[in-house]
């Protein structure tokens, strides 16, 4: 780490000192020296026409003709081809592509009594609710449809849709699954814990593969069936119901497994996730535009893979991004700073 500050500090003087030279050769003054902006020391992107200091009380860097070769852009600065190849600077283009997040949670394999035993009072008030519908007795009737009403609310709140008590309705029997192992070949259910932040991409129909340390090599591919509509107020998660196949009949109720859950968001246009760098307030990308001139331009970003970032406002298609030696260009910005607030801006 020390390294690399040192080449930046040195880098930067590097820099300072072609830039005097441009602009105080003999001669003296040209049309270099001309200011053409004024820079945020923090944030490069951000930028006024007139002197100014940023939140902190300090001023902003003038940016010079001579050191500006892309002048119209604001947020750009020429750092040189020369330093850009030592610092080993590499870009990658923004482009749309299907973006695939992969949610990843703990489950275990269902040993659910309480469930077990609401299905079957539920299946009971349904058939005391069907043989009301002939008696005579209106009391009679209204009792047995509260009853089914609330067996019904229960196995909402439990996690289960609709489609899931109409399925109960038409098997007319529990899932002894919640309760034993179906044996080879069999479906049962996994439950996985899905943190607050994943609940907004999970949805029912999602495909899932789930695995277990005891079991290396196996794995077993299901859909999420349900998530419960209430989160778990100290965990912060919704716990999901999901639907796998045990092929061979190697799991076991409580077993634990770890759930992959693969959500498709659809075409977005993206950046790899390096060429971000996050400042705490704000993230910032540094675009090539050829000849030693990078841009720093603040991005909205959105939803994340495990390689690539949406970027939702401040890139277009084709931007070259720079993904390696970001650091070390936004380094000296910082650099800059420190020396602008020591009065050696020049």
């Amino acid at each position: 780490m020390k390294t690399i500050v040192i080449f930046a500090v040195a880098a930067f003087f590097g820099l300072a000192a072609c830039g005097r030279s441009r602009r105080h050769g003999a001669g003296g003054k040209t049309g270099q020296d001309k200011v053409l902006f004024y820079r945020d020391p923090m944030d490069p992107s951000h930028t006024s026409p007139v002197p100014a200091k940023d939140s902190m009380g300090m001023d902003f860097i003038p940016v010079y003709a001579g050191a500006q070769a892309s002048a119209a852009e604001p947020g750009s600065f020429n750092v040189g081809e020369g330093r850009l190849q030592l610092i080993g600077v590499k870009t990658a283009p923004a482009r749309r592509r299907d973006l695939v997040r992969t949610i990843r949670a703990v489950g275990r394999i269902a040993y659910d009594p309480e469930l077990y035993r609401t299905q079957e009072e539920y299946l009971a008030a349904l058939s005391a609710a069907r043989q009301a519908q002939g008696s005579s007795l209106p009391e009679s009737k209204k009792r047995a449809e509260s009853l089914l009403r609330s067996s019904r609310l229960r196995l909402r709140l439990l996690g289960l849709s609709g489609a899931q008590i109409d399925a109960l309705d038409a098997s007319g029997r529990p899932d002894r699954g919640l309760l034993l192992s179906p044996g080879k070949g069999g479906v049962l259910w996994l439950y996985a814990d899905i943190y607050e932040s994943d609940l907004p991409l999970a949805a029912v129909g999602d495909a899932v593969e789930a695995s277990a340390q005891s079991l290396p090599g196996e794995v077993f591919a299901g859909t999420i069936s349900s998530i419960d509509p209430v989160l778990n107020p100290k965990t912060r998660t919704a716990r999901a119901r999901i639907r796998i196949t045990d092929a061979r009949g190697l799991l076991r109720p409580d077993m634990y497994l770890n759930a992959d859950i693969r959500v498709d968001l659809g075409e977005r246009l993206t950046v790899p996730r390096e060429a971000v760098v996050d400042t705490g307030l704000r993230q910032v990308v540094f675009i090539d535009r050829g000849g030693g001139i990078i841009v720093a331009r603040a991005v909205k970003l959105g939803a994340r893979s495990d390689d690539w970032v949406e970027v939702r406002e401040g890139l277009s298609e084709g931007d070259l991004v720079v993904t390696s030696g970001n650091f070390l260009i936004d380094s000296e910005s910082n650099l800059k700073a420190a020396l602008a607030g020591m009065g050696m801006s020049k």
